[in-house]
């Protein structure tokens, strides 16, 4: 490969735009006929002391692909190519002239945005990811989670979490709490690492959620031996029983409590976010 042609990339940011637009060209040739390599990407560059350093790096037979926002910048690195006769394409200021007379305005020329998205981009599709494999309790012990939500079943704990992690980027945990000793003990196990100030405990009034479960086992259970086995499940006095249990769970750990009854997912969501001051995540979309 010694004698392949050598591509290097100048990016103020990191280097992606130009080296997809590079794979989108090369593609189009074929690599029996025609030897090339990717030699050097250099990323970051935003100063001219910076671009002087990466010139003195470049081989005057290399073709130098560069994607800098600056103009200034561009317009100095385009005539340091010039000057030592060395081929190049600037890719992204012809774009950002065409459509500055399109829209009628004028860039931010701010380095590194493509980035910045991208990386939170990814950042979201890791929260989401982290969410759905610990819903319903699943998962290891959530120590990585920016909240963790428990409560009785059917107190909206699953599309809470869901709606915190696509719209803010968090990494939520839910785990339902079952009124038995062994149960709780293997909850408080599990949250044993987690700083109270990051659980929150979800409520329901009890004739409410009582009809939330009824509707769902009317659902699920259509046959009616199935929903005689399922009376307690939405016995008014049961349910009671367990929101007074989690109530005072959750006054006796110091978890935050939030009443959902009747209550939009994103009301409640932004109540969460407020007791857990995580409004600095993402905003909503």
């Amino acid at each position: 490969m010694s004698s392949a042609k050598k591509i290097v990339i100048i990016s103020d940011g990191s280097g992606r735009t130009a080296k997809r637009l590079m794979d989108a060209v090369l593609v189009q040739y074929d690599q029996t006929d025609t030897r090339y390599s990717s030699v050097n990407i250099f990323p970051q560059v935003r100063s001219k002391k910076e671009l002087d350093r990466v010139l003195g790096e470049i081989d005057s037979t290399s073709l130098v692909l560069f994607s800098i926002v600056s103009h200034d910048h561009s317009q100095y690195l385009n005539k340091a190519l010039v000057a030592r006769n060395v081929l190049h394409l600037d890719v992204l200021q012809p774009m950002l002239h065409t459509m500055s007379k399109f829209l009628g305005v004028h860039p931010g020329y701010q380095p590194g945005l493509l980035q910045i998205i991208d990386d939170q981009y990814y950042h979201k599709v890791d929260s989401i990811g982290y969410t759905v494999e610990h819903d319903d309790g699943r998962g290891p012990v959530p120590e990585e989670a920016d909240a963790v939500l428990v409560g009785p079943s059917r107190t909206c704990k699953t599309p809470i979490s869901m709606y915190l992690s696509c719209n803010h980027g968090l990494k939520v945990a839910n785990v339902p709490i079952i009124r038995d000793n062994a149960m709780i003990e293997n909850l408080m196990n599990r949250l044993s690492q987690m700083p109270s100030g990051r659980i929150v405990g979800l409520l329901m009034q009890p004739e409410i959620l009582a009809r939330v479960r009824e509707h769902r086992v009317e659902m699920l259970a259509k046959q009616n031996r199935y929903q005689v086995r399922l009376q307690g499940y939405c016995d008014i006095r049961e349910v009671a029983g367990e929101f007074r249990y989690c109530r005072d769970l959750y006054v006796g750990k110091g978890w935050y409590t939030v009443d959902v009854t009747r209550r939009g997912i994103e009301e409640v969501s932004q109540e969460i976010l407020e007791l857990l001051d995580l409004r600095k995540h993402f905003a909503p979309e």
